[in-house]
């Protein structure tokens, strides 16, 4: 063993019965104190500036401890939290109302964390951490590093001091990684409690310390801690799959996705898409075999089971925002299934009112009968240009790329007014950017943008960096009467470039668009294995281009315009339509 790195303490090798041992009473005892051991070790992780915290597996410590306490349940809570973080983090003290914090100077060097967002285990090229040193009386000029020299908190009864800023080379060089006892073996599954208690930790800590959008939803976070550990007892990965689904889900985070190699997945669909309508859900897009339904035709139930009822069972554990959660879930979850031979029955409505049922195979992957709906309902397969009556030129900016793009300028040019179609999500950074260089020479503004920087584990004190996302134009030569088009699948980087457009003063006519923007970071958990839970998630906070809330609204058009039933039947694309009279008027101005 590495002289360097110290096992805390020998311990049994775990067996199943010692992973199940204990009564429910000893369990829900032993939970008081495993909440506040995740709170602790998550703000000792992310705040405590040492390089045995920077070194230490998070993950095998986070599911060591909660081990150690269940199993030690007869000490203090305080003497279990020293046991635990004296090598490590021996700074931090428990219950100890006599020592005091290091005397600095403003000549003293220090170490602190700069948290810029949560970089994941992949990396990200705009959130990062590291230990940063300065001169304690130069702090001030550094609000990205903690601006107080210790945290203190009452977790569970227990009096915790964390120094958020060390002497730099010295104090900061003390304390030992954990690593994990080397007869202790925790399976990397969520069945087994203590890797569960860990990774419900991890993802809790994660969202609690970079969550960037508290201010804009009614969720008490801190309070979901505790039923997602509770769920961990059961053992079973579809019950704590759902556990994790309904507290994520209140963060109405629209990038959120969730895998687990231990939560019950289903992957299979009919080659059948439906979409919410007029509160109805409508069939928008059926495969070549498909017989017995419409596109245009009303879904009544699913297996037997009323489809309203069957979204509204499921909106709570959709990890979207309350306003497109039905449209989520009836994309898909209402018709999932696990085997591509299984069958699903369709109980469906036509336009004269006539009820058929219908028995279908799961044969296609979920998301290629999605992507075929959206495909469908946004008109994506038409030509990328187009020259309509009165000189009116379509452009769908969102399928070009930048070596395609100088052309289609060219061919803009000649234009007496024109459709910019942005439903789609932009496939090329690139290529938008340079669009907006010629439609203005000057500076473009784009959303207000901001990371709120975790330099305090406090969310409400944390420092708020803006970025800024402007851009710069060179001429003016597609200055024309123009639109941009919007739809509900328009999201984050869609949402980003309508910015621009609206700060330009250029009309959005569409749909309400999806509502969520920002960088996604992931999470990963699943220590030197395979990552056993991947949740992405928004890593910074972006908001209209007027500054107002964008999550769970999105960007309202100032023309708005949803298709009707009529439309979907009659592939009528009554977007485009509607932006063609309005760039008439503009012309005609």
């Amino acid at each position: 063993m590495n002289n360097n790195i110290k096992a805390i303490l020998p311990v049994l090798l775990i067996s199943t019965s010692a992973a199940n041992a204990g009564s429910d009473n000893e369990r829900e005892y032993a939970l008081d104190r495993i909440e506040a051991f995740a709170k602790i070790s998550n703000i000792v992780e992310y705040y405590h500036p040492s390089d045995s915290v920077k070194a230490t597996n998070w993950e095998a410590f986070s599911k060591y401890g909660t081990y150690y306490i269940q199993q030690n349940l007869s000490q203090d809570f305080a003497a279990q939290l020293t046991h635990l973080f004296s090598e490590v983090a021996p700074h931090v003290t428990f219950n100890d109302y006599l020592t005091e914090p290091e005397r600095l100077s403003r000549e003293s060097e220090v170490a602190g964390w700069r948290n810029n967002g949560y970089p994941g285990k992949r990396g990200h090229y705009l959130f990062n951490r590291q230990l940063n040193t300065i001169k304690y009386g130069d702090l001030h000029t550094e609000p990205f590093l903690p601006q107080q020299q210790v945290y203190y908190t009452e977790v569970n009864g227990v009096y915790v001091r964390i120094p958020m800023l060390l002497l730099a080379n010295t104090s900061a060089k003390e304390g030992v990684p954990f690593k994990i006892p080397d007869n202790v073996n925790i399976p990397n599954t969520l069945e087994n409690p203590y890797f569960c208690f860990g990774n419900m930790s991890k993802v809790w800590g994660v969202m609690e310390h970079f969550g960037q959008y508290f201010h804009h939803i009614p969720v008490n976070w801190k309070s979901e801690l505790r039923p997602l550990l509770t769920a961990c007892l059961t053992q079973d990965g579809q019950k704590i799959g759902d556990a994790l689904k309904y507290s994520l889900t209140k963060l109405q985070d629209n990038h959120i996705h969730l895998f687990s190699y231990d939560i019950p997945t289903q992957y299979y669909w009919p080659d059948a898409g439906f979409e919410m309508v007029e509160g109805k859900p409508i069939l928008i897009y059926k495969g070549a075999s498909i017989e017995g339904m419409e596109v245009g035709d009303e879904l009544v139930a699913v297996d037997g089971q009323d489809i309203h009822d069957l979204i509204k069972e499921k909106v709570a554990y959709s990890m979207a925002t309350e306003k497109t959660a039905k449209s989520k879930v009836l994309g898909t979850q209402a018709m999932l299934r696990a085997n591509p031979t299984d069958t699903i029955t369709l109980d469906v409505k036509n336009k004269d009112n006539q009820l058929s049922s219908l028995q279908l195979k799961t044969d296609q992957l979920q998301y290629q009968s999605y992507n075929r709906a959206a495909a469908r309902y946004k008109h994506s397969g038409q030509a990328k240009h187009q020259i309509l009556d009165n000189n009116i030129h379509y452009f769908d900016l969102s399928q070009v790329t930048n070596e395609e793009l100088p052309s289609f300028i060219s061919k803009l040019e000649q234009a007496s007014g024109i459709i910019v179609d942005l439903r789609s999500y932009p496939s090329d950074w690139l290529a938008w950017q340079n669009f907006l260089m010629v439609i203005h020479d000057g500076e473009i503004e784009g959303p207000a943008y901001y990371n709120r920087i975790s330099n305090h584990p406090d969310y409400e004190q944390r420092y708020v960096h803006e970025v800024n996302v402007s851009r710069s134009g060179i001429s003016k030569v597609l200055n024309k009467p123009m639109v941009v088009l919007s739809s509900r699948y328009s999201v984050s980087r869609n949402e980003f470039v309508l910015a621009f457009f609206q700060n330009l003063n250029i009309p959005v006519v569409g749909e309400v668009t999806n509502g969520i923007n920002g960088d996604v970071t992931e999470l990963l958990f699943g220590g030197s294995g395979p990552n056993r839970m991947v949740v992405y998630f928004t890593g910074a906070e972006v908001r209209q281009a007027d500054g107002s809330k964008l999550i769970g609204v999105g960007v309202q058009p100032d023309v708005l315009v949803y298709p009707t039933v009529e439309d979907i039947r009659n592939n009528t694309d009554v977007i485009k339509n509607t932006a063609y009279k309005y760039v008439e008027s503009l012309i005609k101005e």
